[in-house]
């Protein structure tokens, strides 16, 4: 009886330390504990949209083209779709003849200081290009000129064809490309397609680009 009150007893003192154990540990105060990192930042990227699309509404008048503040003649069988990707201001779409494929335009805008350099522009083209199954490189077409005091570099390419994001080469293409110096930025113009659809097409093209002016002019 003795020996079971000893034991019973010293089981009472061992809790009894434990707990006094317990009541003394500090405990950590949450403010005190570094503050970790959160995903802000990274849903401030997400939401970042100064590289989005620009607004776009159809032009009411087929003869009309635009691109931001500007506007330009364009002919009325020439489609308009709403531009997609990167930079994308405007977007048509031009039917082919005679079984001949469609080509199209594209607008581009980057922002001030943005989109290149027209040489790294050429460049960039040309290398897109090839004469011959060779691999040998076009020699580009280059004009300059002035419209409505806005510096135009007129670029033409013509052989096969590789499109930025494909594997193959199209052959019998022609590639036509304008960059004007806007005082906001760089506009880039571009028509390609199969050569006939193109040539059938470049006169408007051209007067599209040389007629180009501020939209309040009108």
């Amino acid at each position: 009886m003795r020996i079971l009150t000893i034991s019973f007893c010293c089981v009472i003192c061992a809790l009894l330390l434990a707990s006094c154990d317990k009541a003394t540990t500090p405990i950590t105060n949450a403010q005190e504990t570094p503050a970790q990192p959160t995903s802000q930042p990274a849903l401030a990227a997400e939401l970042d949209t100064s590289s989005a699309p620009l607004a776009w509404a159809p032009s009411d008048d087929p003869t009309i083209a635009r691109f931001l503040n500007y506007v330009a003649p364009k002919s009325a069988s020439w489609i308009e779709h709403p531009p997609s990707g990167m930079g994308r201001i405007a977007n048509y779409t031009i039917p082919g003849r005679d079984g001949n494929e469609a080509a199209h335009i594209v607008a581009h805008y980057f922002g001030q200081g943005q989109g290149g350099t027209v040489e790294g522009n050429i460049a960039r083209w040309q290398s897109q290009f090839q004469v011959d199954d060779d691999g040998s490189l076009p020699e580009p077409i280059v004009n300059r000129f002035e419209v409505n005091s806005l510096a135009v570099t007129m670029i033409e390419l013509s052989g096969q064809w590789k499109e930025r994001g494909t594997l193959t080469f199209k052959p019998d293409q022609i590639f036509l490309a304008a960059i004007i110096e806007l005082p906001q930025g760089n506009l880039f113009i571009r028509l390609v397609g199969q050569s006939a659809t193109v040539k059938a097409n470049e006169e408007d093209y051209l007067a599209m680009i040389r007629g180009i002016h501020v939209a309040d002019q009108d």
